[in-house]
């Protein structure tokens, strides 16, 4: 059998939007977040003429439970890959001739998500990776297979290549961009800003580290855009912290780690205390249920306000106040505040480094809290990045479990990131 390759079609948005929709209405409640996957997805790439359907729940079971509602849309429940993927509840619907629609259901953190997501948004901007993709699916077609299955197999070995460059472009993505925002996030402080807060900052290509003398913590003693560990890297490090009482971390990407590596950390004293979350999503619009608090996009005006309530809410001294204050207002600064009356209620902030931004400071007073703003602050932001010409946002935050929950963690996979990785903070104690 042949199986059919054909031009891109841009009807597939209008039909894989159309069919969401049904789903939403019968299956909402399971759904934590729902796109388009698949070539049919990539603009002008051609493909089966089969829409995929990617759906995220928060748990195997939530999947596991969508099987009536998505037998009573008319689709089969197809049961022979789940040995191989038993973490998928997989479902078709066929037409006339071919299956017209594939869902793919996973827990929205679940890897085999994140990486055929990460494979679309890479070949949707590197159009060397789009063509080789395109090239071969089209040779491909030419082919008799005795099993539709076996189409699939065959691109397995370039599928894999381009997902590893997905992955090494979309984490050099996050660490350059999370380094240079923080670099933002303090480059407009004053001379009182910084020695009120006993502030110092190192900046060296693409590394950026910061301190101060005032908080013992690691949140604001850390050093990222870390592209390598070795002596020369460590002594540079050990210079910068010197004299300091306290903790420092080293934020390093989990893709530059070895054994060696971490043998060299252990004996100059570092030690792994957790892992944050890296997230990264393109700027498309999001959706938000919309608040009763009014968000406002402000200014210098309000970084006072802002500054404190922020520092307030993350429990750091309020010595750092001026600093928070002093890129409101800045064009690479971007803040949406929520207000109830004249009462603050909340904020977030992004910060644009070019085509990419990195989200921060997210933070609702526990008062207000449940009425939407989150969702409605994440919304703001991403159409106010969108609208500056950003093309990938990035964020991220701590690692959820039973026994420390994460709403914001949710909140980023119910948006539409995608979870890049685990990156752990390896800690000295000075």
């Amino acid at each position: 059998m042949k199986v059919e390759v054909v031009k891109y079609n841009s009807d597939w948005k209008n039909q894989y939007s159309a069919e969401a929709e049904k789903i939403k209405k019968a299956c909402g409640d399971k759904i934590l977040t729902i796109e388009h996957a698949g070539s049919t997805s990539v603009e002008g790439l051609a493909a089966k003429p089969t829409i995929d359907i990617y759906i995220g729940t928060k748990t195997l079971s939530d999947a596991h439970s969508m099987i009536s509602c998505m037998t009573g849309l008319g689709y089969e429940y197809v049961t022979k890959y789940e040995n191989e993927l038993p973490f998928r509840r997989y479902f078709v619907k066929r037409g006339e001739d071919e299956d017209s629609y594939h869902i793919h259901v996973t827990p929205a953190p679940h890897p085999f998500r994140r990486d055929n997501l990460l494979f679309r948004d890479y070949i949707s901007v590197n159009s060397n990776a789009r063509k080789d993709y395109e090239s071969l699916k089209l040779k491909l077609s030419e082919n008799d297979w005795e099993k539709r299955i076996d189409y699939s197999y065959a691109k397995d070995e370039l599928c894999q290549r381009i997902k590893n460059e997905s992955q090494e472009f979309f984490g050099k993505l996050f660490e350059q961009t999370e380094s240079e925002a923080t670099y933002l996030m303090h480059r407009y402080a004053g001379k009182e800003a910084m020695e009120k807060a006993k502030f110092t900052m190192l900046r060296e290509g693409e590394l950026t580290a910061i301190r101060t003398d005032i908080f013992p913590g690691f949140s604001l003693n850390r050093a990222l855009g870390i592209t390598r560990i070795d002596k020369e890297f460590l002594d540079s490090i050990d210079d910068f912290y010197k004299g300091r009482v306290g903790k420092f971390a080293l934020q390093i990407p989990p893709n530059i780690l070895s054994d060696e590596k971490l043998s060299l950390l252990k004996s100059r004293g570092y030690s792994y205390a957790n892992s944050w979350v890296t997230f990264c999503r393109d700027s498309s619009p999001t959706e938000s249920h919309g608040t009763d608090l009014e968000i406002k996009e402000i200014g210098k005006k309000y970084a006072p306000q802002f500054a404190h309530t922020l520092n307030e809410v993350f429990s750091f001294p309020h010595e750092f106040d001026g600093i928070a204050a002093s890129s409101v207002g800045e064009k690479e600064c971007v803040v949406f505040m929520a207000f109830e009356g004249s009462n603050i209620a909340g904020s977030g902030g992004i910060y644009i480094t070019g085509d990419t931004a990195y989200l921060s400071f997210a933070n609702v007073l526990p008062e207000y809290r449940r009425r939407g703003a989150q969702g409605e602050l994440l919304k703001r932001r991403i159409d106010a990045a969108r609208e500056r010409g950003v093309k990938w946002i990035l964020v991220d935050t701590a690692e959820n479990s039973e026994e420390h929950p994460n709403p914001s963690y949710w909140n980023m996979l119910r948006h539409g990131f995608r979870l890049l990785y685990h990156r752990p903070n390896y800690v000295k104690i000075l």
